[in-house]
């Protein structure tokens, strides 16, 4: 995230200072000045969200059937839209009156005077928040106040390749050690030494900085202490195993082969292609596979493996939360957060996560057999959550600039520019001081 401009922060100071009580009784900033609907002229709510395509059709396919069931709001949304674009517009008073953040996200701009907070609205419209995902809905609140409501959640699994499997005499990996063994067997080369198939890559597509950590009893943050524990003995495990992957085939070998993968969303994924066999992907992976892959395409997808010696942290992987949330400058602010009520209702939860293929955060939608009906794709993601030991990232303030920092110091692991033990040392002492800064202001 951006540091704020002084111009920014002269604008959030200027909220800051307007902000009062409201004649509902709430709190939040400039809540008091809702625009009155009228027969003719209903309050319009503004909703700027960063998908596209597809899944911004399906989201506002459920805002149309909101539209048209009433005549008091309308909402108009904005899709493809930017957490810079949205910095930038809320302290003016130009952004939207309802935003979606990503979890690194929410509670860091709470801190920063972009969201008003919503406790008041949860108590005035009745809303259940034991019916939500606790781990996901911590990641709304920032210093006991709530900010954010969940709507959407990202769980992952193991893909694979069944043919490579078959190939090779394999079943698929329960566990991480099988998984490095297949991936070894799978190894393949040309006639000129390079890799043609590898049987996985750490960093591809991205660098997951979470649910490695999570499957080998890894934690982020102790609360009780404000530690940041990301050099602990099972963090430093977790991160041994991912840089292994380079360490054994070469560094320099799989950067190259990697360097010649295709976009990941088009038929030249390096899955869809057999360039890697194993995958850890989210519930969106199977649309992408229908839209993308070879009809032939031979895949399945399992829980992802732990280590022999834990096996009772299967299922203990990451959940990845998006946040609804009513920006701190919306006029409209009570009528925001009733168009985020009504899209966090079962029907119109279900409608949408259905048609966009994700995860609700709410135990009644996950529970729903006409979700699972309309979206089969989610049934074992769905089945794996309920488990419920999967959790979400620690709810920090500067989770953001964790997950960054994280990104880099794998990086350098995998470049061999530092060990697993000094990548982890270091992001320690860039980390700790933000955890001290964070205890300091509270």
């Amino acid at each position: 995230m951006k540091k704020l401009t002084t111009a920014l922060l002269t604008c959030l100071l200027a909220v800051s200072l307007t902000a009062c009580g409201n004649s509902d009784g709430t709190t939040g900033t400039n809540t008091s000045t809702d625009k009155e609907s009228t027969k003719n002229e209903p309050t319009t709510v503004t909703f700027w969200h960063t998908w596209s395509g597809s899944e911004a059709d399906a989201l506002q396919a459920v805002i149309d059937d909101y539209n048209a069931s009433q005549s008091e709001i309308f909402v108009e949304a904005l899709s493809s839209q930017t957490e810079d674009k949205m910095l930038t517009a809320i302290p003016g008073g130009s952004g939207p009156d309802i935003i979606y953040t990503a979890d690194t996200t929410c509670s860091k701009w709470a801190k920063e005077g972009l969201l008003a907070p919503v406790d008041d609205y949860i108590a005035s419209t009745g809303m259940d928040v034991s019916n939500i995902y606790e781990s996901v809905y911590k990641l709304g609140a920032y210093d006991g106040v709530q900010y954010g409501i969940p709507y959407t959640m990202d769980s992952f699994m193991l893909f694979y390749n069944k043919d490579v499997l078959e190939e090779l005499g394999e079943e698929t990996p329960e566990t991480l050690e099988e998984m490095a063994d297949i991936s070894k067997k799978a190894a393949a080369k040309d006639e000129n030494g390079d890799y043609t198939r590898l049987g996985y890559v750490p960093d591809y597509p991205w660098i997951d900085r979470v649910e490695m950590p999570y499957l080998f009893g890894a934690e982020f943050y102790d609360f009780n202490t404000d530690t940041v524990t990301c050099n602990t003995e099972e963090f430093k495990n977790a991160l041994n195993y991912k840089a292994s992957y380079y360490l054994d085939y070469g560094i320099e070998e799989v950067t190259k082969f990697k360097s010649g993968f295709g976009a990941y969303a088009s038929a030249d994924n390096a899955f869809f292609q057999g360039k890697v066999v194993f995958a850890i992907e989210g519930e969106w992976f199977e649309s992408f596979i229908k839209q993308y892959a070879a009809e032939d395409f031979n895949w399945g997808a399992a829980k992802v493996p732990v280590a022999e010696s834990s096996p009772e942290l299967a299922g203990s992987g990451r959940l990845q939360g998006g946040m609804l949330s009513v920006s701190s400058t919306s006029a409209n602010a009570k009528a925001a957060f009733q168009v985020i009520s009504h899209l966090t209702s079962d029907d119109a939860y279900i409608a949408s996560c259905a048609g966009k293929g994700s995860l609700p955060t709410t135990y009644s939608a996950l529970n729903s057999s006409e979700l699972t009906e309309k979206a089969p794709q989610l049934a074992p993601f769905i089945e794996s959550v309920l488990e419920g030991k999967a959790k979400a990232f620690a709810a920090v303030p500067f989770s953001g600039e964790y997950s960054d920092q994280q990104g880099l110091a794998e990086e350098a692991i995998y470049s061999g520019d530092k060990t697993v033990e000094e990548a982890l040392n270091d992001l320690y002492e860039e980390l700790q001081p933000l955890a001290d800064e964070w205890k300091a202001d509270r």
